[in-house]
């Protein structure tokens, strides 16, 4: 529901009915819309979170397969969040109170840890200087981006995007 009409949009009546459950059940355990929205949103961010779980993350394994891996889970993590997406595109657009809550709640952590990796490895000389406060929108946008728009490429190429992590 919130994928399709955006959190302004949405009723908890129209959550509670597609829930199968009494909208007082919605209530009782979310107080409010804005409580629903949150939990719904930080249930789909935790998968996201646990990317920073892989052993790979606490090796002594190089920068760029770190990269490499953060890189990858991200692409599948964006393969099985498409209404996560749609959701966060409202979001971008509308620059909310939600939005903002995400950014502190979930995206700070993740981009914290970014930041750490990239200088990492600039310090161990297996990345070129740069800025890390430009390399990660940029990357993270590339992906979000091309899943964004794949169905206008795919509308205008007349094809199926590609969007695994082999062709990425």
């Amino acid at each position: 529901v919130f994928a399709k009409r955006g959190f302004d949009g949405a009723s908890t009546r129209e959550v509670a009915q597609l829930a199968g459950v009494n909208n007082a059940m919605i209530y009782y355990h979310f107080k409010d819309k804005d409580r629903l929205y949150r939990a719904v949103l930080g249930d789909s961010f935790s998968a996201f979170e646990k990317i920073w779980d892989n052993r790979i993350f606490s090796t002594a394994a190089s920068t760029r397969r770190k990269v490499r891996k953060f890189v990858d889970e991200f692409i599948r993590f964006q393969q099985k969040n498409e209404e996560l997406r749609k959701i966060m595109s409202m979001e971008f657009a509308t620059c909310s109170d939600n939005y903002k809550w995400l950014a502190k709640t979930h995206f700070a952590r993740s981009h914290e840890k970014l930041v750490r990796l990239l200088k990492e490895g600039m310090r161990n000389g297996e990345l070129r200087r740069c800025d890390p406060f430009t390399v990660i929108p940029v990357l993270i946008g590339m992906i979000i981006h091309s899943f964004i728009m794949r169905p206008i490429g795919e509308y205008v190429t007349g094809r199926k995007m590609d969007l695994t992590v082999a062709n990425f």
